[in-house]
Order: C-alpha cells, then structure tokens, then sequence
C-alpha cells in the first residue's frame, strides 16, 4: 500500500463593498494505492467495501476540517 496526503493552508485579505475580509482555504489531498491483488475479483470487492463507506468517511474529514478552523482565531 501507498499514501501520499499533502495539506495546503492559504490566507489572505480582500475587501468588497467597503467591507475588508480574511479568507482561509484548507485543502486536503489524499491518494492511497492497495495492491497488487491476485485477481480482479478482489480488487472490485475492496473497491464496493470503499465506496459503501465513503459517505462516513466524508463525514469523518469534515469534522475533522471543523476541529481544524476552530483551532484559528476569528474575529472578535
């Protein structure tokens, strides 16, 4: 198996309609490759296990994302 997950935080100001703003992006990129597999049989099983969980998992990265913006202060 392989992971590779990269985490990119951006932040800036902006200003509209005589308003100033701060904006954070978070983005999250995660690939995992399992294998080699013996057949095509398991490799399609573990991919219908995958995407019948995939809604929990989406789930799961955000609050996990909800935990992480909490961690920044905000305006007062």
């Amino acid at each position: 198996m392989t992971d590779n997950t990269a985490t990119q935080i951006n932040v800036d100001t902006f200003s509209d309609g005589g308003g100033h703003f701060v904006r954070t992006e978070i983005e999250v990129r995660s690939v995992t490759i399992h294998g080699p597999f013996a057949d095509p049989q398991a490799a399609q099983k573990l991919k219908a296990d995958q995407l019948a969980l995939r809604s929990k998992a989406v789930e799961a990265i955000a609050e996990h994302l909800r935990q992480a913006t909490a961690i920044l202060p905000s305006a007062s």
